[in-house]
C-alpha cells in the first residue's frame, strides 16, 4: 500500500516536468526565504514573512487536495487569490484542530511522564522512540501507546477530513461541521480510513527519513533535498484529497443508488 501511494504520487506530481520543476524550485527558494527570515535579529520581520509563506504553502496545498478530490492528475496552476483565500482559512482551521489535538495528547502524555507527540516525528526519531519506551513503567507505556494512538488518529481523522472539506467548499462553517464531518467518516469506514491514512504517513516518514540522511555531496544533496521536499509536501496534500474524494464518491454512489 506504502509502494502504491509512493508511485501515485509521483505520477501526479512528474505528470508536467517543467512545471513540477518550477514548482519545486520555487518551493525550494520559499523555503530559503524562510530560513534566512528565522535568522533576521528583528523578530517581527522574521515572524511575519514565515507566517506569509506557511500560510502560500498552505494555500497552494489545499489547491493540490481540491484538485485530488475532483479527480485531477497534475500539480495545479498557481491561482494567487485562491492561493491566498486558502492559505489563511487552511491556516486556521489546521491551528483550531490540531492545537486540540496537541492539548489532549499533553493531558493524556504529561501523567505517564512521556512528551506530548507527534506520529511522524515518533517514527523518524526511531532510536529516542525506542528509548522512551523501554525506559518506562510497562503499564504506563502500553497506556500511552494505545489512548495516544487512538487520540492522534480520531484527532487527525477529522482535521483531515475539515481541510479536506474547507477545500472543497471553501466555506469554514463546512470545516467546523463536526456533525458532517463524523457522518462522513463513518460512511467511509474507520478501518479504511486508518489504513488509509498510516499509509500516507509511512510514505511521509521513508521521504523524510531519506531526506534527513542525504549523504553531503556539494550541489547535489540539495537537489536531491528539493525534490523530495516536495514529494513530501506533494504526499501530505495528495493523502488528504485522495481519501476525502474516495468518500465523496462513495456518498455520490449511494445518493444514485437511493434515487
Amino acid at each position: 500500500m506504502p509502494a502504491y501511494t509512493l508511485k501515485k504520487v509521483w505520477e501526479y506530481c512528474s505528470y508536467n516536468i517543467p512545471f513540477f520543476v518550477f514548482i519545486t524550485i520555487l518551493i525550494f527558494i520559499i523555503n530559503l526565504i524562510s530560513d534566512f527570515s528565522v535568522r533576521d535579529p528583528g523578530w517581527e520581520v522574521g515572524f511575519i514573512i514565515s507566517v506569509s509563506i506557511s500560510v502560500i504553502l498552505t494555500g497552494y496545498g489545499l489547491s493540490i487536495t481540491r484538485d485530488r478530490i475532483n479527480h485531477g492528475h497534475r500539480l495545479p496552476k498557481i491561482m494567487p487569490k485562491d492561493v491566498l483565500d486558502l492559505g489563511i482559512k487552511g491556516s486556521f482551521v489546521y491551528m483550531v484542530f490540531f492545537l486540540f489535538q496537541g492539548i489532549i495528547l499533553t493531558f493524556i502524555s504529561h501523567p505517564l511522564n512521556f512528551p506530548a507527540f507527534n506520529l511522524e516525528e515518533m517514527l523518524l526519531d526511531f532510536n529516542k522512540t525506542i528509548y522512551l519506551l523501554f525506559n518506562h513503567n510497562p503499564l504506563h507505556t502500553i497506556i500511552f501507546l494505545i489512548v495516544g494512538g487512538m487520540v492522534f488518529y480520531i484527532t487527525s481523522f477529522f482535521g483531515e477530513v475539515a481541510l479536506a472539506r474547507l477545500a472543497d467548499t471553501k466555506s469554514i462553517m463546512a470545516a467546523f461541521d463536526l456533525k458532517a464531518i463524523y457522518r462522513i467518516i463513518d460512511l467511509f469506514g474507520w478501518r479504511h480510513y486508518a489504513r488509509d491514512y498510516t499509509s500516507i504517513i509511512v510514505v511521509i516518514v521513508i521521504l523524510t527519513f531519506i531526506e534527513s540522511h542525504l549523504p553531503v555531496v556539494y550541489g547535489i544533496d540539495d537537489f536531491v533535498g528539493m525534490f523530495l521536499g516536495l514529494l513530501i509536501f506533494a504526499a501530505q496534500y495528495l493523502g488528504i484529497g485522495a481519501v476525502y474524494c474516495n468518500i465523496k464518491d462513495k456518498e455520490l454512489g449511494r445518493n444514485r443508488a437511493e434515487q
